[in-house]
């Protein structure tokens, strides 16, 4: 064997395990990811008290990035880099309508922000379990009374509502943009 097609061969190795190593470092990452979740009481006060995320059952503890433009693709992937997103024109609690949040279910692990699976759990979430909002220092708590999984193409989910209920929304399944996971709240009573 010539030398030129050794030093191809040892190069072609080379690659190939430096690419497996990457590939087995972004799955260990993902998996570690999966481990860490943030201890959350239900009537916890979060750092955040302006507009902040509280899932419980899924130990989710986010800020809520306000009036986030969901049409413009670069300034709502900036502001989930740095919590979830209130969907601009959408409510805010307390005001008897619709407040639409999204997030991530999972996001490239070389992109910036600590968020990129906040909602990956999302639809570990059944009906009755409690989600609470901060809004302006105030406590809003909200029960899950519906979850759906639908086409990307449904956006019907932001629109306004005679009554304030909390909508969240991810994509599913976690790692593709395929659906996306609807889930209802109405204020506790």
């Amino acid at each position: 064997m010539s030398l030129r097609k050794t030093q191809k061969r040892h190069l072609l190795l080379r690659l190939t395990i430096i690419l497996l190593s990457l590939t087995l470092l972004g799955i260990w990452q993902i998996k570690a990811g999966e481990s860490k979740k943030l201890p959350v009481a239900p009537t916890a006060t979060p750092a955040f008290q302006d507009f902040h995320l509280l899932i419980p059952k899924i130990q989710v503890e986010a800020p809520i990035i306000a009036d986030v433009d969901g049409a413009d693709k670069e300034a709502y992937f900036k502001a989930l880099e740095g919590g979830v997103a209130h969907f601009k024109g959408t409510a805010k609690p307390g005001e008897g309508s619709n407040i639409f949040i999204f997030g991530h279910s999972s996001f490239y692990l070389w992109s910036p922000g600590n968020y990129k699976e906040i909602f990956r759990h999302l639809e570990d979430l059944a009906v009755n379990d409690e989600i609470i909002l901060w809004y302006q220092q105030k406590e809003y708590q909200y029960q899950v009374t519906e979850m759906k999984v639908v086409e990307p193409e449904e956006v019907e989910f932001i629109n306004p509502t005679k009554e304030e209920q909390l909508t969240l929304m991810t994509c599913v399944p976690p790692g593709t943009t395929l659906k996306r996971l609807i889930v209802i709240g109405k204020p506790k009573m």
